[in-house]
């Protein structure tokens, strides 16, 4: 329950942000919100032994709120002072890197200090942002030690030797003077072969055994984080954390309030954070190294260990062997042999449908790799405790320690991948999407296994709902023509009694703008579409004036077509996606405006999130087609495959819901001020002419709509 004394600070301290904040206007939609993150909040129990736990969904906020609501403040400001009152950590989790920074570096200071709230503000990074000083030292050492952790991966470079012993050298004196923090994101120009050889994961990291441990800057970080109240996070770290059962790199649920902004892509992020792959040969090559560490284990843990390590010699060996028996029943696979027409083939599995042949080979592998990981446990804690007792053999202690962390990675990644690919869910259940690609590394093949959930539903339930102590939700396209329902489905809260808040608008979209859709050839019929569709950009651009349009695609070949049909003096006016970075094309355009010149952006899917360009930046955005995603990937299909099934209808499951995300998070560029004006244009007649067009278009803001020449209503 919510307390008087507690709204009362809530409004006190809002009423201090808005005489601190130049140019603050009341919002009703921010007020809502703050309102209504503390309400959900204040079901969690207080802090006190034996306090029970609130029911599952009752702790949990979804929230829909537009451009010019003020999101940040509202879950920011409640949440603080909520998370505070509950003895809770603040996890903010954001899915782009502007809105981490600006949270970390304008927004929450701004608002702590204005608001007189006390408490420390960090921004988390995962471990392999982090230089690891005991591998940087190595490389410097000896040159070799770049690739001995990492020439089992499949690479299609030469490796420069030369320039990268330069780079680390310079990293290894900056960090020794202080010049540098250790994070990747202060070092720019850090190729990504050269940070793989400096950087560690957890199964690398020697943590307490490693002579940097009291100077590790992800240490520092981590101690910094662990001090913080609210920590800002991305949604793959956040993920990462929920995979390894929370608590691992932020807070525990338990003690967490977490806002999840920008929230409508965790459903699609979790899929991709709880699949699973390894390439066959490579983990030969390193199952025969593993076999050949248990020499130098024996030599470092003495004669009570030769029963481990000649297990471990013996179990790697077999996985080896295994691994090569995986990689000749490929090969013989009609469907993964490469030609000229599919140099990269995929064979793709039904459920229930896996030869028996993966059965005996996958469960020999996983319980193998399950059984080494075990093996190498118990040297790792050997070793640790050897730590400091023979300095002359200290270096080889911490390299063996590296060496073990190294294949235990690897070995996690295999069992798990076999044991997603060899599950069997329950009936009605989701499935798993399991499929093998042949891939060639200049002379070589190699066959990569495959193994995703089709819907996280059910991790997110298990590992976040049913554990945290709140959750707010947050984004501008968390409704799908309308509701919520699609949402909630694939993050599975469609089982609990969860809060659901649309916030009104502070935008006139009546007003302010109109959605035409004029008579148009169908995209289906490419040439006439295409064609039809430079006539009408070559019309508007000739009366364009000084203000700023945007064209967005679904098809890079339709962006490039149109562009070069365009006469050269409209042409001169086009940014196209791809001839620069997305930053010096906003930049450009804005530069082009500002001196009263035309300007016109041509964009793929990323210019429909995250670009700002209020005022005459933008007055009119044209959205090609529908933005159909293309059931290309084995997730896709497997997903679709299962729902035809179960008696349902793919197309308006997932396609239909995902275009009306899609276009919204589009027609989302136009109006970004209540000052605003503009024209949002869909070349695509199925907008209006489908059933499920018109219901998508029901589903967008209520701008006035052109259809076919005349004004409707809907």
């Amino acid at each position: 329950m919510l307390t008087e004394t507690t709204k009362q600070e809530i409004r006190d301290k809002l009423a201090a942000i808005s005489k601190a904040m130049p140019g603050f206007r009341s919002r009703p939609a921010q007020r809502l919100m703050i309102a209504e993150v503390a309400k959900t909040l204040a079901r969690c129990p207080d802090p006190a032994p034996n306090a029970g736990k609130p029911a599952p969904g009752s702790t949990v906020l979804v929230v829909q709120g537009g451009t010019g609501t003020g999101k940040s403040l509202g879950y920011g400001l409640a949440g603080m002072i909520m998370a505070k009152l509950k003895g809770k950590k603040l996890v903010i989790s954001s899915s782009t890197i502007a809105l981490q920074e600006q949270l970390t570096t304008r927004d929450l200071p701004f608002f702590k200090t204005s608001a007189g709230l006390g408490g420390k503000i960090e921004l988390a990074k995962g471990r392999t942002r982090y230089v690891c000083q005991y591998k940087l030292g190595q490389a410097i050492g000896d040159m070799q030690q770049i690739s001995m952790l990492t020439k089992d991966e499949p690479s299609g470079s030469a490796i420069d030797e030369d320039a990268i012993h330069k780079d680390i050298e310079a990293m290894a004196s900056d960090f020794a003077a202080g010049r540098w923090d250790g994070d990747r994101d202060t070092r720019h120009g850090v190729t990504d072969e050269v940070w793989k050889s400096v950087t560690t994961d957890r199964n690398g990291c020697l943590n307490r055994a490693c002579p940097s441990f009291k100077t590790c800057a992800q240490m520092l970080a981590r101690k910094r984080m662990k001090e913080a109240d609210v920590i800002v996070a991305n949604h793959d770290l956040l993920l990462a954390d929920l995979a390894m059962g929370g608590g691992k790199i932020l807070p525990a649920p338990e003690e967490s309030f977490y806002m999840i902004d920008e929230a409508h892509s965790l459903p699609e992020k979790a899929v991709a954070s709880f699949a699973s792959s390894h390439f066959v040969n490579a983990e030969r090559r390193s199952a025969e190294k593993l076999s050949n560490l248990a020499a130098p284990l024996q030599d470092a843990l003495g004669t009570q260990f030769v029963a481990t390590t000649e297990r471990i010699h013996d179990e790697a060996d077999r996985l080896r062997g295994e691994m090569a028996d995986a990689y000749s029943y490929f090969s013989s696979l009609a469907q993964l042999r490469p030609t000229a027409e599919c140099p990269r083939p995929t064979l793709e599995f039904e459920q229930s449908c896996l030869p028996e042949e993966f059965f005996e080979i996958g469960e020999n592998i996983k319980n193998l790799s399950n059984s080494l990981t075990g093996l190498l446990d118990e040297c790792q804690s050997a070793l640790n405790d050897l730590l400091g007792t023979d300095r002359s053999k200290q270096a080889m202690f911490e390299k063996l320690l590296a060496d073990i962390g190294y294949y235990k990675g690897r070995l996690e990644e295999v069992h798990t991948t076999w044991e997603l690919f060899l599950e069997e869910p329950a009936e009605n259940a989701p499935p798993v999407a399991k499929w093998i690609e042949a891939v060639r590394f200049k002379s070589s093949m190699d066959y990569q296994l495959n193994s995703s959930p089709v819907v996280a539903a059910g991790y997110l339930r298990r590992l976040l709902w049913e554990k945290a102590a709140g959750v707010v939700l947050a984004s501008a396209t968390m409704t799908t023509m309308g509701n919520f329902d699609d949402f909630l489905r694939r993050t599975g809260l469609s089982t609990y009694d969860v809060t659901c808040v649309d916030l009104p608008s502070p935008f006139d979209y009546a007003t302010q703008g109109m959605i035409d859709i004029p008579k148009m050839p169908s995209p289906k019929n490419y040439e006439a579409h295409t064609k039809a569709l430079t006539e009408r950009l070559v019309t508007d651009m000739e009366h364009q004036g000084t203000e700023g349009s945007l064209v967005l695609f679904t098809s890079r070949r339709q962006m490039e077509d149109v562009a070069g049909r365009l006469p050269a003096p409209l042409r001169a006016r086009v940014l196209v996606q791809g001839e620069q970075s997305k930053t010096a094309i906003i930049e450009t355009h804005r530069a082009q405006i500002d001196t009263n010149k035309p300007s016109v952006i041509f964009g793929l899917s990323s210019f429909t999130e995250g670009v700002d360009l209020p005022s005459t930046y933008c007055t009119k955005v044209y959205i090609t087609k529908l933005p159909f995603a293309v059931p290309d990937s084995p997730v896709l299909r497997t997903l679709s495959a299962w729902i035809e099934r179960r008696g349902g209808n793919p197309f308006m499951e997932i396609s239909v819901p995902d275009a009306a995300r899609k276009l919204e998070q589009s027609v989302g560029r136009l109006i970004r001020t209540e000052t605003d004006h503009g024209q949002v244009v869909v070349t695509d007649p199925r907008l209006w002419e489908s059933r499920f067009g018109r219901a998508i278009l029901r589903g967008l803001p209520p701008f006035r709509v052109v259809a076919m020449g005349k004004e409707v209503k809907l």
